[in-house]
């Protein structure tokens, strides 16, 4: 059956048009960009929870992708966005199936501070090959998306991103039959920031039930970056653009509606002090628990609380990341050499959450456990910096997956969790780390995955023959398993041995994700996993 050239579908909104392209991967399909999902967050509606869209009668030419929110672009080196960017993407093959289809349903990543679902970077050229409905979306990032105060009078509590998220997953329950979706099979998934984010809808009662499955990648709410400390960071950002300290967060929040949005990126990346970032503070802008419960509240409580009462418990979920994740840091340390020379005793590296003093006894003591664990009796220093980088890998990354896994482990549920561990390493198509951190370094990099998922402006799509190009069929094939069939060992690949975890706390198994294919192996990080839950109180730890 051919597909029209300019579809149209109507929303509850309104009519949109699209446009029929066809894939890198040579498959047709319905392309429609920037869907409103609410009314733009601009003038007065700046920073504040959304409103739905007004509805609109004529088609709106939806065949262009829209702008992404106002960040600073590494690679571009400049400010790019608009503040009316909260748009959704629809990527299909039918409108009309004879079977609706499952919706892949993508929260893009960038530290809450950055990224966008652009096609340059989140293509749907390869899992658009399978019977899918492949939904993107932009949410409020930095400022604009987590500025939170205390009063409850200004209405800003923070989580502004998350909730725009919450909003764009109502308008898929709502919309999406309508460009051939099934609104009862909707698998989220994400990665990093994004990761965090789909596992905040998995612990959130504002997004119980709106999703069927979910894929964790690289990034959950057990992870130590996962809300931001309460520092004051609006007060803060409001003084970098002029306000006097006087009047209270009234007067702040109106210094901050009246600033140039380029301001307010300028000086929002220059906020953390250097004792923040010599205690890995990330980002100054991200989700917070709430300061006051409302009807929209979206983080009530501790992470850590809400993962044990989940709603989530009940679904099957894939989670899982990267081999070496905390290359991400090794630009950083390109940039400042000094950060290996000022680790000391590494008790800055011990966990925030543990809420030990710098300098206590006990924060000295675990400092000197993971120098020991990581360096032996050798110095760390930028020639011998690998052991900092996989240090970073499992504080940053790994070992909050862990955690999230005894704690679905724990809630006895018989709900099902996969485990991955991506390390594929190649020369040409690991583009996170060839192109922000090092084409030079090997490894697979936090975001290397991605490359394999969705197809992005670095290159073109690999050659047949080749093992990236098997990686990345294998890839869409396990993923988009799970979506349409509840488990990732079907199609092709049914008879692979991927098993979910068992239902004692302990050791588990992974499906580990390699240059010659796949295997399923005991998870090869669990030592320094251990090391890690040995900080822990039990009661801290899942």
């Amino acid at each position: 059956m051919s597909l029209p050239e300019h579809p149209i579908v109507s929303t509850r909104y309104g009519p949109v048009r699209g446009v029929k392209k066809t894939a890198a991967t040579g498959v047709e399909y319905l392309n429609f960009q920037k869907i409103p999902y609410c009314k733009p967050p601009v003038g007065e509606l700046r920073f504040k929870d959304l409103e739905l869209p007004e509805p609109w009668k004529e088609p709106l030419d939806c065949s262009q992708q829209g702008p992404s929110g106002f960040q600073f672009n590494k690679l571009l080196n400049k400010i790019v966005g608009s503040e009316d960017h909260l748009y959704m993407n629809v990527f299909t093959k039918e409108l009309q199936p004879e079977k609706l289809r499952p919706v892949m349903l993508w929260i893009h990543g960038g530290a809450f501070m950055r990224g966008s679902s652009g096609t340059e970077m989140y293509g749907p050229d390869y899992l658009i090959q399978k019977d899918v409905v492949l939904v993107t979306f932009n949410y409020r990032i930095g400022a604009f998306g987590f500025l939170s105060f205390e009063s409850k009078e200004l209405a800003i509590p923070g989580n502004g991103g998350l909730k725009d998220q919450n909003l764009a997953i109502r308008w898929v329950r709502d919309n999406i039959s309508r460009f051939g979706g099934d609104p009862d099979n909707i698998t989220l998934f994400g990665e990093s920031a994004g990761g965090c984010s789909v596992h905040y809808h998995m612990v959130s009662e504002r997004s119980r039930g709106l999703f069927q499955r979910a894929i964790v990648m690289s990034g959950c709410v057990l992870n130590n970056w996962s809300t931001v400390p309460v520092r004051g960071m609006a007060e803060r950002l409001a003084k970098a653009l002029g306000w006097n300290g006087k009047g209270g967060e009234a007067e702040a929040l109106n210094v901050l509606m009246a600033a140039p949005a380029e301001e307010i990126i300028k000086r929002q990346d220059q906020l953390l002090t250097p004792n923040e970032l010599e205690n890995r503070i990330l980002f100054a802008f991200g989700p917070v628990v709430e300061p006051y419960l409302t009807e929209n509240t979206f983080i009530p409580k501790s992470p850590l609380e809400m993962c044990r009462e989940a709603w989530s418990n009940d679904i099957d979920i894939l989670i899982g990341g990267n081999s070496d994740e905390g290359l991400f840091c090794l630009s950083a340390i390109k940039e400042n050499p000094a950060i290996m020379d000022s680790l000391k005793d590494f008790e800055y590296l011990v966990p925030n959450e543990l809420e030990l003093v710098r300098g206590s006894q006990k924060c000295r003591e675990y400092g000197l456990k993971l120098k020991k664990f990581y360096y032996g009796d050798t110095q760390p220093s930028f020639e011998n910096k690998n052991g900092y980088l996989t240090l970073m890998t499992d504080k940053l990354f790994w070992h909050g997956l862990h955690r999230t896994i005894y704690a679905r482990i724990n809630s006895k549920r018989t709900s099902k969790t996969f485990v991955y561990r991506f390390s594929v390493d190649s020369e040409t198509y690991n583009h996170y780390r060839i192109y922000f951190c090092d084409r030079d370094v090997r490894g697979t990099a936090h975001a290397d995955d991605l490359s394999y998922l969705f197809k992005n402006v670095f290159s073109p799509v690999p050659g047949a023959n080749t093992f990236e190009y098997k990686t990345m069929q294998s890839m869409v094939e396990l993923f988009s398993n799970f979506a349409i069939e509840g488990t990732p060992n079907a199609g092709t690949i049914a008879n692979h041995q991927w098993e979910p975890v068992g239902s004692e706390i302990g050791a588990y198994k992974c499906l580990n994700i390699h240059n010659d294919g796949m295997s399923y192996i005991d998870f090869p990080e669990l030592e320094r996993m251990q090391l890690w839950d040995s900080l822990y109180a039990r009661d801290k730890l899942y």
